[in-house]
């Protein structure tokens, strides 16, 4: 008897790579710097500063307030919650600046002093920081009555900071715009803006650059404006002798032939007027006429 050697065969099962996807890095506007949108905590014990309005400057420029402010510790104010207008007053130990929520025996002992032009108010006195937050001579109280003039001011440097920033940015785009503009554009644009372009570009381009930068936001406004392109050829219909205009009325001037058809209001300038009245549906002939002498002599 011959015993057969049994032979188990084994399958291999095929390797399987197994792919391990990488998660996507969530996609910000902070170009890698990671608190640029966190923002800042306000930190509740922190105080909390006032300015005076009335300020100075010296024959050197400094800034000067006067060395000591008195400010009435009542007033009568218009409480947002209640709809009622009450009397407010501040008195050290008092839980309340409401009159009446005081104690009846409760004066006013002494006014509240500015020094320097500043008051600081820490955060262990809260009822001298309500009592300004909402008088009437605070110009920021948004519910000041408009019968008495303000004195003062909350200073806020997280919200004068990003105002700054905001104009520093506005001022960029509006330089940007004044280098990158093609010099066609860049001189109609000049035009539109009353400045003189028998120069160098260089000479203009300095020039579009100190208007920039004096209003920025204006300087952006008006290249967007829908009616600039109407302005740049009134302008052309100008130079070509097609149209003129003096302070007071705009004329045909095609021929040599004066021909009044508009009067330009007091106190308005006339490319603004009549670039007005082309957008209307009575002076879009004017328009028309324009485009149609700038075509025939192209």
């Amino acid at each position: 008897m011959t015993n057969k050697k049994q032979t188990t065969t084994k399958t291999v099962e095929p390797m399987v790579t197994k792919t391990v996807e990488t998660p996507t890095a969530k996609k910000t506007n902070t170009h890698g710097i990671g608190n640029l949108n966190r923002g800042f905590k306000k930190d509740s014990k922190s105080a909390k500063t006032y300015r005076l309005l009335k300020e100075r400057r010296d024959r050197k420029g400094h800034l000067k307030f006067p060395v000591v402010h008195m400010l009435k510790a009542e007033d009568i104010i218009f409480d947002s919650e209640k709809g009622i207008n009450r009397k407010i007053r501040y008195i050290p130990g008092e839980p309340s600046i409401f009159e009446d929520e005081q104690k009846k025996d409760a004066k006013v002992k002494s006014p509240i002093t500015f020094s320097n032009g500043f008051l600081m108010v820490d955060y262990t006195n809260p009822t001298l920081k309500k009592y300004l937050d909402i008088c009437n001579s605070n110009r920021s109280n948004p519910n000041r009555m408009s019968n008495s003039a303000p004195s003062f001011y909350a200073v806020d440097y997280e919200k004068d900071a990003k105002v700054k920033l905001d104009k520093s940015i506005k001022s960029m785009d509006a330089l940007r715009l004044v280098f990158d503009m093609n010099l066609d554009k860049l001189i109609a644009y000049a035009k539109v803006l009353g400045l003189k372009v028998d120069k160098s570009t260089d000479e203009i381009r300095y020039d579009m650059k100190v208007l920039a930068e004096k209003n920025p936001e204006k300087f952006i406004n008006g290249l967007n404006d829908p009616k600039m392109e109407i302005k740049q050829l009134i302008l052309r219909a100008r130079d070509m002798k097609i149209l003129g205009w003096t302070g007071s009325e705009a004329s045909w001037t095609m021929g040599g032939i004066n021909t009044r058809f508009a009067n330009i209001p007091l106190g308005i300038k006339p490319l603004d007027h009549l670039a007005d009245m082309c957008v209307t549906d009575s002076g879009s002939g004017i328009l028309d006429q324009i485009k149609a002498q700038l075509s025939s002599m192209n």
